[in-house]
């Protein structure tokens, strides 16, 4: 039998829709967003709620991380895995093969906000 946390009440904290394992480590820093395109895939599916922390606009080490960067004439966000190198640069990379893998400098990391460290995902099923 399984049983519900809460019904039709907020969620009002992390833990009830990802549970309680390190959650706490991140206080109440935890944001969430929706995983709109396929560039993550398979470890993120499209229309998969994501959390993160922040992570004071720095990718310090290696991990998924939700950030924004003008694209196509606009300010797009994306979640992708940051890779930080030794010479202070930034590989910005696709898990879904089909993106390309494309390396920031530090003077072109002037472009790019990184607001988070990804920490769980969530996938969602619309039943109506």
């Amino acid at each position: 039998m399984q049983n519900s946390v809460a019904v039709n009440q907020p969620v009002k904290t992390p833990q009830m829709l990802f549970g309680s394992d390190n959650i706490n480590d991140f206080g109440n820093r935890v944001q969430s967003c929706r995983m709109e395109g396929d560039s993550t895939q398979p470890t993120i599916e499209p229309c998969e709620v994501v959390a993160f922390v922040d992570c004071g606009g720095r990718a310090l080490t290696s991990g998924i991380y939700v950030y924004t960067m003008d694209a196509f004439g606009r300010p797009c966000l994306f979640i992708k895995r940051i890779e930080p190198l030794a010479d202070g640069s930034l590989k910005i990379i696709s898990d879904n093969h089909h993106y390309e893998t494309f390396t920031l400098n530090t003077d072109e990391q002037k472009e790019i906000k990184i607001h988070g460290r990804v920490v769980a995902s969530l996938a969602v099923r619309r039943f109506v």
